[in-house]
């Protein structure tokens, strides 16, 4: 199964509501290979899943790191958090110019579309709370 038919399977089931998926939007971004999902339960937040033949990759920016007044304290408390963010890992991203915080799962390719479900609903979770200690 190739990339595109595996993310249109993927659309499909979140527009039919046949697993647990968030309430979301979902467009398929093909010249990126993703799927885009807009989480409505979380402010319309969008999370980005990527498949590769080694894995899925689900990923938020959460803020551009310009927006953490003080990053070396901000970063030691990431750190600390880690372990209480399941299922996911915060990373620094560039986009475009502009280097941001992001959260990230990253699945095997064969996973269930169930994990991927998961998947998404934790990384917009982490998102949430990681924004919050910006605020």
């Amino acid at each position: 199964m190739n990339t595109q038919t595996r993310l249109e399977a993927i659309k499909l089931s979140v527009e039919q509501n046949e697993l647990n998926w968030p309430n979301a939007d979902i467009a398929l971004d093909q010249d990126n290979d993703s799927l885009v999902f807009t989480l409505k339960d979380y402010g319309d937040l969008p999370v980005t899943l990527t498949y590769s033949d080694e894995e899925w990759l689900v990923m938020s920016e959460v803020a551009p790191t310009s927006a953490v007044e003080d990053i070396n304290t901000f970063n030691d408390a990431l750190l600390r958090l880690g372990m209480a963010l399941p299922l996911v890992s915060v990373g620094i991203h560039t986009l475009g110019d502009e280097d941001y915080y992001v959260v990230y799962g990253q699945l095997f390719a064969d996973c269930k579309l169930e994990a991927i479900s998961a998947e998404v609903e934790a990384c917009a979770q982490a998102a949430l709370e990681i924004a919050d200690l910006i605020d």
